[in-house]
């Protein structure tokens, strides 16, 4: 009862929080957007946390299995009249496949060298669809053709209901990342990240586990950018497959807390209202301003507590936690 309380427990409390959002928070468009943005960087940061996080495996490559999502199912969109539901999951088996196929020589990579290679795939990616003109659109990208108020064509008559189904996503990959993360796969996974070589000796096939470990990650990333499609109805090289994308994926995980159920949550909710709120507010400033204090953010964030603000919030709840306990009890027949 106690395991799949932990399991299931996260998940929930996700759903609920966002859930009953509209009926505190967001009360206009614009914080609506921000929130449904939120949530798909929140998707493709719990799918970069499988490998990333459990597996320890810092990839900027995650970008093209965003992509690949994106990108398969605007084409199968917009040729075949496929339904976007089945191209996210045509977009998720592509990008599982894929990752297997071009990471697999990296996985034997150590550090820092692994993550080279990822942001190595990251340029090649970019570089290709912007070369393959006729195929992805080139620089100018792909725009999805307008349905009004069709569910089945991922076209809602509201944003308000694009968050309710946005919601749903998010809950669901967060149950993913917590069967993962308490099941066999994530026991070796964090066993691989903290020694491989003691994992080894112990009897676990460390190439392996991260393999499945990463199909897993792929698919889930694959799934936020076919969702970043949906919302902003249109895809490109830069938003598809830049190497900005790959840095944000990591990001939200690295900063929320990467290795925990909530931390990609968590650090999506920070950094990117953050963002937004940031480019607006120096928007009248001179360029590279609201970058400069978007890293300063992170910075200070990573300095006070470098494994992320999951364990930072935990810190803060137990120090209130102990000042609670000590607090001093009344004796008996004192005044009230």
């Amino acid at each position: 009862m106690r395991g799949a309380l932990r399991t299931v427990g996260p998940a929930l409390a996700v759903g609920l929080v966002t859930l009953s959002l509209p009926f505190w928070l967001i009360q206009q468009q614009y914080v609506l957007s921000i929130v449904m943005v939120t949530i798909i960087w929140a998707i493709a940061g719990q799918g970069w946390n499988i490998i990333g996080g459990y597996g320890g495996l810092l990839s900027f490559g995650h970008s093209v299995f965003f992509g690949v999502g994106a990108y398969t199912t605007a084409l199968l969109t917009i040729h075949f009249g496929i339904s976007p539901w089945i191209g996210m999951l045509v977009g998720a088996a592509l990008a599982a496949v894929l990752g297997a196929i071009l990471t697999f020589p990296a996985l034997r990579l150590k550090g820092v060298y692994f993550t080279l290679a990822t942001f190595v795939l990251t340029l090649l990616f970019a570089d290709l669809a912007t070369h393959f003109s006729d195929f992805t659109g080139g620089d100018q990208g792909l725009s999805l053709p307008f349905v009004r108020n069709d569910p089945s064509a991922f076209q809602f008559d509201s944003k308000l209901t694009f968050y309710y189904v946005l919601t749903g996503f998010l809950v669901v990959a967060t149950l993913i990342v917590a069967l993962v993360g308490n099941s066999r796969l994530g026991l070796f996974l964090k066993a691989s990240r903290d020694d491989p070589e003691a994992a080894r000796a112990a009897g676990v096939d460390v190439t392996r586990t991260r393999l499945i470990g990463l199909i897993v990650s792929a698919a889930l990333t694959s799934i936020a950018g076919s969702l970043m499609l949906e919302y902003l109805r249109f895809i490109d090289p830069t938003t598809g497959l830049g190497s900005n994308t790959g840095f944000i994926i990591g990001l939200v995980a690295l900063v929320g807390g990467r290795g925990t159920i909530l931390g990609p949550i968590i650090g999506a909710a920070v950094l990117i209202p953050s963002q937004q709120l940031l480019a607006s507010a120096f928007s009248s400033a001179p360029s590279g301003l609201s970058g400069i204090a978007y890293a300063a953010i992170v910075i200070v964030i990573m300095l006070v507590d470098w494994r992320g603000l999951h364990h930072l919030l935990e810190r803060l709840f137990r120090a209130i936690g102990r000042l609670a306990r000590r607090r001093p009890v009344p004796a008996e027949g004192s005044a009230s």
